[in-house]
């Protein structure tokens, strides 16, 4: 709480939390006090966007939520009075001004090539939501490429062609002989 002002007859400075009050009678004062009122900052991090700040009474519990972008996910809150920091959705304890900002990360998805025999293929690995991956097959001597069977590709008959990453993906390469 901070002080406000002071109520009554006889007070020499009323916005004064120390002043006097000249008693030649009976007086009666009365100091009046308000809660004090703290400011909360919610920044975001590239990948997503928050909610929650604003002007807070002492000892409120201020929610906060974060929202990740499609392609990206929570990580964590930053700064102090965070009561769940590994949470999106949590509170603040409002007892000083804060400032918390929530971080976000791109998603990473598995890309599994496969080829069902007679061939060998490149391409496997982890990558970032939305990367385009080459992915090539290769027949072994005696056979050729008919398709690639499994996730979505640019072009399922071309023997080097590309996904696009937005969940885990397999694919294989399908060969037959000559």
């Amino acid at each position: 709480y901070h002080f406000v002002s002071w109520s009554g007859d006889g007070v020499a400075d009323f916005g004064s939390a120390s002043t006097t009050v000249t008693i030649d009678q009976n007086r009666s004062v009365t100091a009046s006090f308000a809660i004090d009122e703290h400011t909360l900052t919610v920044n975001s991090g590239t990948g997503g966007s928050v909610s929650g700040d604003g002007n807070f009474t002492y000892g409120t519990d201020a929610s906060i939520t974060a929202t990740p972008d499609t392609g990206y996910h929570f990580v964590t809150w930053t700064g102090a009075g965070a009561a769940d920091p590994a949470s999106a959705a949590t509170t603040v304890s409002m007892t000083t001004d804060r400032t918390v900002t929530a971080s976000f990360a791109l998603d990473q998805h598995v890309l599994t090539v496969e080829a069902n025999s007679s061939g060998a293929v490149t391409g496997s690995g982890t990558y970032d939501y939305g990367e385009t991956v080459t992915i090539t097959a290769t027949p072994d001597t005696g056979h050729q490429f008919t398709n690639w069977s499994g996730a979505t590709v640019a072009d399922s008959n071309s023997a080097s062609t590309t996904i696009t990453l937005t969940e885990d993906a397999n694919v294989t390469a399908n060969f037959e002989p000559d």
